[in-house]
This record gives C-alpha cells, sequence and structure tokens, in this order.
C-alpha cells in the first residue's frame, strides 16, 4: 500500500474514534451533570514521492479528548435534596477509592441519616460526611452551600449541618471520567468560596443535540470519502500491477 492510502486510513481510523464521541455524547443527552466530549486530533506531516513529484501529506491522529465544562440547562424538581451549582466548582463526594468530583446533585438520605449519592457514596460538608436528623423538619440549603433545618430541635433557634465542599481545579483538563458522571484527579482541590448553589435543582447535560447530530452526519460523510479514496487507490494499485505483469 502506498503512502496516500496509509494517510487515508489514519484519518479514517480518526473518524471512528470523532463518531464513537459523538454517539456516547447522543446518548447522554438526557443525563444530568454530563459534560459533552469532543475529539482533538494532530497532524504529522510527511513527504511522500509520487509519479517523480514530492506531495504534502500529512498522517492524522486522535491526539486527545477535551471535555467541556460550560454549564448545562437547570430544571426544577421539587426535591429538597437536589440540589445545583451555578457557575463553577464541584460537590466533593466520598467513595471507597478517596475522594470524587461532581456537579450532579441529585443526593439522598440513608438509613443512618447521611446525605449520600444515588450510589450510597457520602456527600462531603467541612471534610466529613454531611449528617441530618430527618425528625428536625424540611431541609434548606442556602447559596454558600450551607445545610440546616427550618424547625426547631429541643428548643434551640435554627439547626446548621453543616456547610457543603464545593471545589474547582487549576486545570480542569485533568479531571477524568469515573462511573457515570463523577471525575477523578490527582490535583488539588481549590474551594469555591462563593458557589451558588441553588436547591431544589438539578443541572442537565450540556449536551447539544443539534450540533452532535449534524457533526455525526458530517463524519459519516467524511467516513464515506476517505473509503471511497481507498477503494479507488486499491483499484489503481491493481491496474498497474497488472500493466506492469500482464496476464498470460
Amino acid at each position: 500500500m502506498e503512502t496516500p492510502s496509509y494517510v487515508a486510513l489514519s484519518r479514517q481510523t480518526a473518524l471512528v474514534r470523532q463518531m464513537d464521541v459523538v454517539a456516547n455524547n447522543l446518548a447522554n443527552v438526557a443525563t444530568p451533570g454530563f459534560k459533552a466530549e469532543a475529539e482533538i486530533f494532530t497532524t504529522v506531516p510527511i513527504r511522500s514521492q509520487s509519479f517523480g513529484a514530492p506531495q504534502k501529506l500529512a498522517y492524522v491522529q486522535d491526539f486527545a479528548t477535551a471535555r467541556d465544562f460550560s454549564p448545562g440547562p437547570m430544571n426544577p424538581t421539587g426535591n429538597d435534596l437536589d440540589v445545583a451549582i451555578q457557575g463553577n466548582g464541584f460537590f466533593v463526594v466520598q467513595t471507597p477509592n478517596g475522594p470524587r468530583y461532581t456537579r450532579f446533585g441529585h443526593f439522598q438520605l440513608n438509613a443512618t441519616g447521611q446525605v449520600v449519592t444515588k450510589q450510597g457514596y457520602p456527600v462531603l460538608a467541612g471534610g466529613a460526611p454531611l449528617q441530618i436528623d430527618p425528625d428536625d423538619g424540611p431541609v434548606q440549603v442556602s447559596g454558600d452551600g450551607t445545610v440546616s433545618a427550618d424547625r426547631t430541635q429541643q428548643g434551640n433557634a435554627q439547626v446548621v449541618y453543616g456547610k457543603l465542599d464545593v471545589v474547582d481545579f487549576q486545570n480542569r483538563d485533568t479531571l477524568k471520567p469515573e462511573e457515570g458522571v463523577m471525575f477523578t484527579t490527582d490535583a488539588p482541590p481549590i474551594p469555591v468560596a462563593q458557589p451558588g448553589v441553588v436547591q431544589r435543582m438539578l443541572e442537565q447535560s450540556n449536551v447539544q443535540s443539534v450540533k452532535e447530530l449534524t457533526t455525526m452526519i458530517s463524519v459519516q460523510r467524511s467516513y464515506e470519502a476517505v473509503q471511497r479514496f481507498i477503494d479507488g487507490e486499491d483499484d489503481r494499485m491493481k491496474r498497474a500491477v497488472n500493466y506492469i505483469i500482464p496476464s498470460s
């Protein structure tokens, strides 16, 4: 196979990877807290000699996958333990493998009164699991993440349980997806002083379905065009071989 065919094959391989990323975005268009991905490509220039004339060609490689951390639309739920972040930041969740970070604030109480994720992982406030007494009454979450109850307990005033940990990172590209809409990183978290937490709301996926569908169509057409080129190169090489070595 000549160099142009190898170059075309590298482009086709990159398009397959891009199609996988687009398909994953579309599959998560209704997943709250999901952040869309995009493929980043790089080229490696080469010089090819064809019919005595130098050709400028470049191999294509899918260099990395970038994640779009722009906020998704907010959806009201009416649930006291549904919270979202307006602006930058991630909630901190304690897992058996260490802290994880998420924008998906669909929390609930477990049997011991801890605020946990759907998977049962404790949500952290002040570096410790957030504990709530369900007998205290409706839970209130303020804009800075402070969690309290609006009823008295044993004759005391409003009960404050703690302040949700909301952190951000100097370089979000270090965040790696793990278990749905959670992220992990070795980078040190930076506390967000004014996180803009809103209660009874959930952040939806930031995937733009129309944009992704348009990209999918474009990728499919590009793949087919490259395949036609490869088929044409294969036919050309067969004709060349038949010309040089005529059949008896």
